[in-house]
């Protein structure tokens, strides 16, 4: 008798254990498709969603934004780094270009966030204000404001292409240059983003959320 109850209580264990794991995984799998549901609503309606790993700066950039009395354009900043890196990596606003010349010479997150940051006022004050051509000029570099300041001073998607063509025109080897979108091949026009501004820009509401959030 008491193998018998043995048994019995061991199966009852065992099916207890079944219907738990079971009911564990149904959990995680409805949380898992409830999230994916809801980022592909977002990206349907236009409003790209951020990484955990970018929102883990919002503290650092809007303390780094402070210094200047700029903490309004912590979303946006936020939207830079969301479009440079995925706030991944030890240069997650892919500072060292700007600072270096060259990729990789910044191996400090909170020295890419800093300099990015100051990086970016720079090339807002250069450009006397206009965003636009600010978020164009931290992707082209600064040749790209006084470009724009040539024709009529105002952003354009046009004037993106038409700087990154002529830049693509005069770089030694071409093959050094990938082209991030088959647009940009087309146009040969592979030399940074032409799209940079529409894309940092689609981040910019769910930054602005972040924010709120907080």
């Amino acid at each position: 008798m008491k193998k018998k109850r043995k048994r019995k209580q061991q199966s009852l264990f065992t099916a207890f254990r079944t219907v738990l794991l079971f009911g564990l995984g149904l959990f995680f799998l409805l949380f898992v498709l409830s999230v994916v549901v809801e980022n592909d609503s977002d990206e349907q309606q236009g409003r790209r969603v951020l990484s955990g790993d970018v929102l883990a700066y919002r503290d650092t950039i809007e303390q780094e934004l402070a210094k200047s009395g700029q903490e309004s354009l912590a979303p946006l900043v936020l939207s830079i780094m969301m479009q440079e890196s995925g706030g991944r990596g030890n240069d997650p606003m892919q500072s060292s270009e700007s600072r270096c010349g060259e990729v990789g010479c910044i191996e400090d997150p909170e020295e890419s966030v800093a300099y990015g940051i100051d990086h970016f006022l720079r090339m807002l004050e250069e450009a006397n204000g206009e965003e636009a051509v600010a978020i164009q000029a931290y992707n082209f570099g600064r040749g790209f404001i006084g470009f724009v300041l040539e024709n009529g001073g105002e952003f354009s998607e046009d004037l993106a292409i038409q700087f990154a063509q002529q830049q693509y025109e005069k770089v030694d080897n071409p093959e050094d240059y990938r082209c991030i979108r088959p647009e940009s091949e087309e146009l040969d026009a592979c030399y940074g983003d032409i799209h940079y501004v529409e894309a940092v820009y689609s981040y910019l509401s769910a930054a602005e959320e972040a924010y709120q959030e907080k």
